[in-house]
């Protein structure tokens, strides 16, 4: 059996399904603040669009995608060519080190465990730029600056997972800009969830990929769907070994209507976490062993300062029927870091009570 394989799966958060079948019981009895889905449920109405067109699913799907991409780029007022719809962004992320030409990636980390992994199968060298703890893991672009040698492709989580911390996208553009040698990969996973405007807005350069996804801001992990933007250059040459059917059926009919209807509730994800994040925030950082990392996305990255460490914790939380992230697989992390994802009041509320009780707070 491929131990890489069961590595890669078992790294991260969100499982439920197994979870509850662990507990003895059903999802719904279960509180997963350890995936970073909208606190929000899913998008009104599109339930019931993917209950009206389920007989869709005895058709062929669109071989390109070819609405959705045209949604996305009228959206973002992209070319065609600059965009592609794949099974989700993590087609993507195991696409790309393998179809560039740089043989060494830059990895800014605490990150997202499988830019690792997708850059080792792709057979690339792998290096990591570490955030610094002492600066709660903010972006020093000067420092980033001194380890590109050119030739390097850099993974970028922006907000990053799991640290929460968000770079101006404009500030970011920049930099891309300023190092024309080096391929750029950014991660706009989380972004929707933050008032900061998405680089797929920008006019594209020539050595950026930029990744989209529909998984977190829409709570539709299981439908699989996200976008690859890049400048037509670039992105010919992964649009011509494309195999035909990437996205079924129903991820296309999601996503047409998110495009067309999902902006408002966006706008509503990112008031509730603006009106909700400080105080869950302040009740997290009042608990005895508790330090939050500052950060300003839909999940929030604390360390533990006492005996507790973050897999004894997850296990007292779950033993509550409560879910957490332990962090202490992201490379840059010890065995004393966890998060967690804000969900509504009410789930918030039960996960601040059972932290409490067993920190002591």
């Amino acid at each position: 059996m491929d131990t890489t394989m069961i590595s890669a799966q078992g790294a991260h958060g969100g499982d439920i399904l197994s979870m509850a079948k662990r507990l003895g019981c059903g999802v719904g009895d279960i509180i997963d603040l350890s995936s970073n889905l909208t606190p929000l449920g899913m998008v009104p109405g599109l339930r019931e669009v993917l209950c009206e067109r389920l007989q869709e699913i005895s058709f062929l799907p669109e071989s390109g995608s070819e609405t959705l991409v045209r949604l996305f780029a009228e959206k973002y007022g992209c070319a065609l060519r600059q965009v592609l719809a794949g099974n989700g962004t993590t087609e993507f992320i195991y696409a790309v080190p393998a179809g560039v030409q740089s043989r060494r990636a830059l990895i800014v980390a605490p990150t997202y465990g499988d830019y690792q992994l997708a850059s080792e199968w792709a057979g690339l060298t792998v290096d990591f730029f570490r955030l610094k703890e002492e600066e709660d893991f903010a972006l020093d672009f000067n420092r980033l600056s001194t380890r590109l040698t050119g030739g390097e492709l850099v993974f970028f989580c922006n907000p990053n997972n799991p640290t929460g911390r968000v770079v101006a996208s404009r500030e970011l553009l920049d930099f891309i800009l300023a190092h024309p040698s080096s391929e750029f990969l950014i991660d706009e996973s989380y972004l929707p969830f933050v008032n900061e405007p998405s680089l797929a807005g920008f006019p594209l350069p020539a050595n950026m990929f930029l990744l989209c996804s529909s998984s977190k801001i829409y709570g539709i992990p299981g439908l699989r769907l996200g976008f690859l933007v890049a400048h037509e250059e670039k992105m010919a040459r992964f649009a011509a070994h494309r195999k035909p059917w990437g996205v079924n059926r129903m991820a296309q009919v999601a996503g047409e209507y998110l495009l067309a209807h999902g902006d408002a509730y966006v706008q509503s994800v990112r008031d509730f976490i603006d009106q909700v994040r400080p105080d869950f925030v302040a009740r997290l950082a009042a608990l005895p062993g508790v330090r939050v990392i500052p950060g300003a996305a839909n999940f929030i990255l604390c360390r533990l300062t006492g005996q507790m460490t973050a897999a004894r914790l997850r296990e007292a939380m779950i033993r509550r029927r409560i879910m957490i992230r332990d962090c202490s697989n992201f490379t840059g992390l010890d065995a004393n870091y966890f998060r967690v994802s804000l969900q509504e009041r009410d789930r918030n509320a039960r996960c601040l009570a059972a932290l409490a009780e067993i920190m002591g707070g």
